[in-house]
């Protein structure tokens, strides 16, 4: 095998990881575009009801909170220590 195969050989695969990570931001930017509009369109205010009261705020910052808690809960979902075994 030469040296120019391995070459288009390694090439070829480090351009589908990046086409990978192009498709993730724009995906990415797109979620959050939806979401900043969302939030643009539902500025009336909400009744938020809690085990002692209740409170009231802005929808959007309801759906910003909410989103920023998920965002959160899945990245403590994916980096979980590893247990040694």
């Amino acid at each position: 095998m030469s040296n120019v195969d391995q070459v288009d050989q390694y090439t070829a695969a480090v351009h589908r990881r990046d086409v990978g990570r192009i498709v993730r931001l724009v995906l990415v930017l797109a979620i959050v575009l939806a979401l900043v509009l969302v939030a643009m369109d539902n500025r009336d205010d909400v009744r938020l009801g809690y085990v002692f009261g209740d409170a009231s705020a802005p929808v959007w910052i309801v759906l910003v909170a909410s989103a920023i808690a998920g965002v959160f809960i899945g990245w403590l979902l994916r980096h979980r220590p590893r247990r040694e075994v």
